[in-house]
């Protein structure tokens, strides 16, 4: 037991005064010394890079139970998982003066029912297209498409008011699927639930994320060989971790918050645990922190991150991810597929910036 933590008149606290540490000690002691990949192992040369994403991809494939969810190189519009969701146009509205599918999505086997919103340009070409993915918020969908100030922006609307077919997808613990139906959020039942079953949330979202690509690509508005992705905060992540899985996605904007799963200068007397169930996902810790998943995406076109008022990542993204993101895409000789942008929010969806770069890695121009 640690020195000044004795109990007078308890015999046994006495006794092990000197001898114990605590087990978060233990553990947080354990996760710092058993990491594979760590920040002083970037930048890698080609090979060693291609054995690290390698061993991510299929570490989460494993720990997600993704194997029938994977899309690499798809050759048409056609879905290779067509048999794995089933999707259905239940209305088409305006919002915002943008046309609108909104679409219920079957993910099997769980049969769960995941809404999402394809936004339309004005016109009938063929656009290029952008999965938009959800934050952590009471109404996720919501915030992607109807409210245009929330700290998500709107920004699968604005999209497609610049031009941009866009597809956004509700956070399946939180806004239309909670519990309340329009806002809420039911993360820790839910989670705490599918642990019990061997099964965590991410899996079952970003399952949702994947349909969501497939069916942004197979809409005849839309190019399918110009597809991006993009979120803000756990959104940023999904928009990491679904690029991963599905070859469709040729470019991200990722504005998850950029600090670290657990920094390594964390003190037990410190340590809170995981504060959000969503991001526990099993073995993914042994191979590395959070902040090392996007270099796997190198050299896909990224726009990475964060608002200067989101105090957190300010502090923590240098060294941990802007440093390592340019050096590894630099390594494999991509650097200007990298970009990093400090915005003048917080925790936010900067979306005109966002706009502009999809706009400009989509050959589209200058928005007028």
């Amino acid at each position: 037991m640690a020195a000044g933590n004795s109990t007078a008149g308890d015999p046994i606290a006495d006794s092990l005064d000197g001898v114990l540490k605590p087990s978060v000690a233990v553990f947080l002691e354990h996760h710092h010394k058993v990491a594979k990949y760590r920040n002083s192992d970037f930048p890698m040369e080609r090979s060693r890079f291609r054995e690290f994403r390698n061993d991510l991809v299929s570490e989460f494939i494993q720990a997600l139970n993704l194997e029938d969810w994977v899309v690499r190189n798809p050759s048409s519009k056609d879905s290779p998982i067509a048999t794995w969701f089933k999707d259905r146009v239940v209305a088409r509205k305006e919002i915002h003066g943008v046309r609108v599918e909104i679409h219920a999505v079957t993910i099997h086997p769980s049969g769960l029912v995941v809404p999402a919103v394809v936004c339309l340009p004005a016109g009938d070409v063929k656009v290029p297209g952008v999965c938009t993915f959800s934050g952590h918020s009471g109404r996720g969908l919501n915030d992607m498409v109807v409210n245009l100030e929330s700290y998500q922006q709107g920004i699968a609307t604005r999209l497609a008011q610049a031009g941009i077919a866009s597809i956004a997808v509700e956070k399946i613990d939180t806004g239309y699927l909670s519990r309340n139906g329009a806002r809420g959020v039911d993360e820790k039942e839910i989670a705490s639930l599918l642990l019990g079953h061997r099964e965590v949330l991410r899996a079952h979202q970003i399952r949702a994320c994947i349909a969501a690509v497939e069916i942004l690509a197979a809409h005849p508005r839309v190019d399918e060989t110009r597809i991006g992705a993009t979120g803000v905060s756990l959104g940023g992540w999904l928009t990491i971790q679904t690029a991963m899985f599905n070859d469709r996605i040729k470019a991200v904007a990722d504005f998850g918050r950029k600090t670290r799963t657990i920094s390594t200068e964390m003190t037990p007397a410190k340590y809170r645990g995981q504060g959000d169930l969503c991001h526990i996902i099993p073995g993914i810790l042994a191979l590395c922190g959070r902040n090392i998943h996007p270099l796997a995406l190198a050299p896909m076109p990224m726009l990475a991150g964060h608002g200067i008022k989101d105090t957190g990542s300010h502090a923590e993204h240098l060294e941990n991810y802007r440093q390592l993101g340019e050096a590894q895409y630099q390594r494999l000789g991509a650097r200007d597929n990298y970009t990093y942008l400090v915005h003048a929010g917080g925790d936010t969806m900067p979306a005109q910036e966002t706009i502009a770069w999809f706009r400009k890695q989509f050959g589209m121009g200058e928005e007028k």
